[in-house]
């Protein structure tokens, strides 16, 4: 969650949002967990886990890269480095309002 955290601090001027789902919890439980790890994106509450179901969530933690057209761009599955190169140079290309050329950084 802090690599998220991150990612969602260095691109929400531009307009990215991560929403956090919670599947199962009592509110309580995730309202001390957000203040804890100092969350700063909404955690939405999945009680009965519907929303899981919906999108076939079967391993956590599950992301998905949806565009501002609602449209599913990307699924990843388990724990993932959010502060790579790749990752960065992805939202970058997305959230670019202005409809610039980026180039893509090599990585480390």
């Amino acid at each position: 969650m802090p690599s998220l955290a991150k990612l969602y601090n260095e691109f929400k001027k531009d307009g990215f949002v991560i929403l956090a789902i919670d599947i199962g919890e009592k509110k309580e439980v995730v309202k001390r967990y957000k203040k804890k790890a100092n969350l700063p994106f909404p955690v939405l509450l999945d009680f009965d886990g519907k929303v899981a179901r919906s999108y076939g969530i079967r391993a956590h933690p599950a992301h998905f890269l949806i565009d501002g057209e609602g449209k599913l761009i990307a699924v990843a599955m388990g724990a993932r480095n959010w502060e790579s190169d790749e990752t960065r140079n992805l939202i970058r290309i997305m959230v670019d309002q202005n409809g610039k050329k980026h180039e893509i950084d090599g990585g480390s």
